[in-house]
């Protein structure tokens, strides 16, 4: 107990403090010639550049006034280079006379430092002159610190070092040849805070050539797989006419290795790769559920540019265990939060193919991505659909005219792959790179989905307890609307953008981090069906106003997330039909537009995410109509709505120009309240089948609002209330 008494205590507290006082004394030199430097707060050893030498005095006084330092054991790049200057910043106690210590160690100073009291810096004649007035300082009495002042160069806050970012407008488009400057995906000032560190993606793709010295440092050997030939090896087919390049190309995109001083930088330039070797090659069902399940315990993100023939006459494409694969997926998947699965909207844009077409794009287990050329318009091979979540940049267009640029990344190593030194890549687009290890002429929904998963892997990053709809709504929310002056642009009734052509816009990095740093999880998903069964409706022949349908939702108060709607509609050439969602809201969903399909029936579940955040409650509307009128006939035989959401919605339904702001059924009634023009005429309706209406109640909106509340019907007679005007 003694020990800890009052005088041993302060003495412990003295020999604490002076022991820190050494450790702060700014430099030493070390026996094997190097220089330890307390360098802005870290204390590292440095070299003379290229000398193999012990720094003596003599060989400092010969070097030029600025000698050129590297940190021990680092590689020679701006980062870990030093100037050595010939100032050295000094502490001194209370009361000790600056000038007279300067003039003492050779050196001058002009006085203390007004915003750092107790410092001052002192001036030597070389930095070999400023390492000796240090070692002099050192030991007289008054001095606190000395150390040498190391000049370098600050890296700007975002950019990374890479020589080919300038290439990479999809980053930062300052409007690169001919580029139109801000059409880009927001991400330089994510990257001071977050780089993909941590955050694992599967790149489900041809291969990955993992030997790429811009990919190496961010693969996960133990974690691959190849699925078609069943081994743990998935480098790339690299010679002949059947190269795999597509998987590099996009693992580049996602995260090609950033500020290491080589080649280009990925989106999240710090997160891990998995390559998942699939495409290419014949595989069946089971091979492409069990590329997309792979390691979905440890994977958070599932990147896949690929899917089925992008011909306009395939419809769904995707076997039951890949479908299965993917909700098993969201259900398990990153501690039960939910694999991400990102997955390539289709470049069958010119044969007019839609998204919602595609198995996998009309899942609600998938964010589908559409492309961007560096102007910002949807580009030609870029897909549409209703099942859109966002868009992003991409480039290259096919029709010559309008061609651009394409997405600058990583490519085969030597003469294979992509860039084989073949010059120009179209009239408007530049050349390709001189290093053929890289490529700027890669494009397509192929490059628009990872660069997506890049920024999904930034937001991941920031918020990692994201469940997979709540990443889903923070892209959508954070969309920016891109090519404003499209005319197909339209607000739902939850006040959310979106268009055919992008989804809810070109994906903003910036904007969905910052948005999911504040996110509140969305409560757990629940859903509701309508059924329409047994119908024998006939679609006229070239009529555009075709047939209609309602599926009433009244019971049903749900706030809106992903739609889909089942089809049975036989019909001779499936590509005359139009088939449109309609919203009790009045959001019109394009499910299937006019094509060149020729094939006969409509089998399919559409998706929709452009009711996101309505409310479903009320009359949903499909409108099946045949725009050509060549005497091929069809019927609609049943349809199934599923609405997936959560709760109940406080999101006013919205029908033309009146609205039902109240709609409920309680003990046994029915209730609402509508506001529209004055003396507007409306009339209560109530079906047994959703096709034969009887009117129940009709009258004028007095004052512009009108109350209805009556008993509910028994439900052989009633089961299904509409408003109509």
């Amino acid at each position: 107990m003694k020990f800890c008494t009052g005088n041993s205590l302060i003495r412990l507290l003295v020999i604490g403090c002076f022991g820190i006082s050494l450790g702060l004394r700014g430099f030493e030199r070390l026996p094997d010639g190097g220089l330890r430097i307390h360098d802005s707060g870290e204390w590292k050893v440095f070299e003379l550049e290229q000398k193999s030498q012990l720094i003596t005095k003599t060989l400092l006084a010969n070097t030029p006034e600025a000698p050129v330092l590297s940190e021990r054991g680092k590689p020679f790049t701006q980062t870990y280079r030093r100037l050595g200057t010939s100032r050295l910043v000094v502490k001194l106690q209370t009361g000790t006379d600056s000038q007279a210590l300067a003039r003492a160690v050779g050196a001058t100073t002009p006085g203390a430092v007004a915003y750092a009291p107790g410092y001052f810096v002192f001036t030597a004649p070389s930095f070999a002159a400023a390492l000796e007035a240090a070692e002099k300082l050192r030991n007289r009495p008054g001095v606190l610190y000395a150390e040498p002042i190391l000049a370098k160069s600050w890296a700007k806050r975002g950019l990374p070092n890479d020589p080919l970012f300038s290439h990479q407008w999809h980053l930062l488009n300052t409007g690169q040849h001919g580029a139109t400057p801000g059409v880009d995906v927001n991400i330089t000032n994510v990257w001071p805070r977050f780089t993909g560190k941590g955050i694992v993606v599967n790149i489900v793709d041809d291969g990955l050539q993992y030997t790429h010295p811009d990919l190496a440092d961010n693969v996960l050997l133990d974690w691959q797989h190849d699925y078609r030939d069943g081994d743990e090896d998935v480098a790339p087919i690299t010679n002949g006419d059947k190269q795999d390049s597509h998987g590099t190309a996009v693992a580049g995109v996602v995260a090609a290795r950033g500020n290491n001083g080589i080649g280009v930088v990925g989106a999240a330039y710090e997160a891990s790769l998995v390559g998942v070797r699939l495409i290419g090659g014949d595989t069946g069902d089971d091979q492409d559920a069990n590329a997309i399940a792979h390691s979905n315990s440890v994977v958070h993100i599932s990147n896949n540019s690929w899917g089925p023939d992008d011909t306009g006459y395939i419809v769904g494409g995707v076997g039951s265990l890949a479908l299965a694969a993917l909700e098993n997926g969201v259900s398990i998947g990153r501690g039960g939060k939910g694999t991400i699965f990102v997955w390539a909207a289709g470049n069958g844009g010119l044969e007019m193919d839609n998204a919602n077409y595609d198995g996998f794009n009309s899942s609600i287990y998938t964010v589908s991505v559409g492309a961007l050329n560096d102007q910002g318009r949807r580009a030609d091979y870029s897909e549409r659909g209703a099942c859109l979540l966002v868009s992003a940049p991409s480039g290259l267009e096919t029709r010559e005219s309008a061609r651009r640029q394409g997405t600058t990344t990583t490519d085969l190593l030597g003469d294979a792959g992509y860039n084989r030194g073949i010059g120009i890549i179209g009239p408007f687009a530049p050349g390709e790179l001189a290093d053929t290890d890289y490529t700027q002429a890669f494009n397509g929904t192929s490059s628009s989905a990872p660069l997506v998963s890049g920024v999904v892997a930034l937001v991941l990053q920031a918020n990692p307890n994201l469940g997979w709809r709540d990443l889903q709504e923070v892209l959508l929310r954070s969309a920016v609307k891109n090519d404003p002056g499209n005319a197909e642009w339209f607000t739902n009734a939850a006040g959310l953008h979106f268009n055919h052509n992008f989804g809810a816009g070109m994906v903003n990095a910036d904007a969905a981090v910052k948005l999911a740093l504040s996110w509140t999880n969305l409560p757990p998903q629940t859903n509701a069906v309508c059924v329409l069964t047994n119908l024998t409706v006939s679609i006229p022949d070239g009529d555009t106003n075709g047939t209609l349908h309602y599926l009433d939702f009244y019971r049903a108060n749900l706030r809106v997330e992903s739609v889909r709607l089942a089809v049975d509609i036989p019909h001779v050439h499936r590509g005359d039909l139009i088939i449109d969602l309609i919203s009790p809201a009045g959001t019109i969903s394009h499910l299937a537009e006019v094509h060149n399909d020729t094939n006969v029936n409509f089998t399919h579940t559409f998706k929709s995410v452009m009711n996101w955040g309505e409310s479903s409650q009320g009359v949903w509307r499909v409108r099946v109509a045949d725009a050509r009128k060549n005497d091929a006939t069809g019927m609609v035989k049943s349809l199934a709505l599923t609405v997936y959401g959560t709760g109940e919605a406080n999101v006013p339904h919205v029908y033309d120009n009146f609205r039902i702001s109240a709609w409920t059924v309680k003990e046994g009634a029915i209730r609402l309240s509508v506001t529209g023009p004055p003396m507007l005429p409306l009339q209560i309706e109530g079906s047994f089948d959703l096709q034969n209406w009887t009117a129940l109640y009709s009258t004028n909106t007095r004052n512009g609002k009108f109350d209805y509340s009556e008993a509910l019907l028994p439900d052989d007679v009633v089961k299904y209330y509409r408003v109509t005007k």
